[in-house]
């Protein structure tokens, strides 16, 4: 008698989201490494943009949402506007399983770097002076306003279809996390090209966190 041979069935594709990074961080990163548009999802300027928004978050006491998570913890929507002469602001959206959320919003008091040491100045500001907390918000979120919040997030294209220059990090960065089960996504705006990207963001920061905002901080 021949010997038959058992064919293996076939391997599925991974199918995966737009902006979806696979496999999540087992040591608590906050991004994953490499240029955006270069190596996948990542931050615009690669890992020395990693460093100083990771800085940021951590100044925050902002959770990691790249950090690999249970599938039954709640989904979370993280917005973080990094804006060159305006102060950073991070809205975090936690949706619990009854449809209800709360939404975190935490502001630092200045962007930049600290000035250098004036003259008759004994002593240069700190860092941890310079990127002090300012505002600790803490809002509840009816169902009704977490469904909209997420109507406005599926409508954002998880590609920067028009990037920047990268010669200067004068300007802004509109950065938006999703973690959702197992699955963390992430997109950064250079600039701000995405209008879903901006209504989810002032929808989150101005009508929810009622975080006032002049038009011409909106870059």
């Amino acid at each position: 008698m021949l010997a038959v041979a058992c064919r293996k069935p076939a391997q599925q594709p991974v199918t995966r989201e737009e902006g979806e990074v696979a496999p999540c961080s087992n040591s608590g990163e906050f991004f994953p490494s490499g240029q955006a548009g270069l190596h996948g999802p990542g931050l615009f300027f690669g890992d020395f943009q990693v460093q100083w928004e990771s800085d940021f978050l951590k100044r925050m006491h902002e959770p990691s949402l790249y950090a690999c998570a249970a599938p039954s913890d709640d989904a979370e929507y993280r917005f973080l506007w990094d804006r060159s002469l305006s102060r950073p602001i991070v809205a975090r959206l936690t949706v619990h399983k009854d449809g209800n959320g709360i939404l975190t919003i935490r502001m630092l008091a200045n962007a930049g770097i600290p000035p250098p040491l004036l003259h008759g100045k004994k002593k240069s500001v700190s860092l941890d002076e310079w990127y002090r907390v300012v505002l600790d918000r803490q809002i509840d979120v009816s169902a009704d306003q977490v469904s909209h919040a997420l109507e406005l997030f599926h409508r954002i294209k998880f590609v920067d279809d028009n990037p920047g220059p990268r010669d200067t990090t004068d300007g802004s960065d509109w950065i938006i996390e999703a973690r959702n089960g197992v699955k963390y996504r992430l997109v950064d705006f250079r600039n701000g090209y995405s209008e879903p990207a901006k209504n989810f963001g002032l929808y989150l920061v101005r009508d929810l966190g009622k975080v006032e905002i002049s038009g011409g901080a909106i870059y």
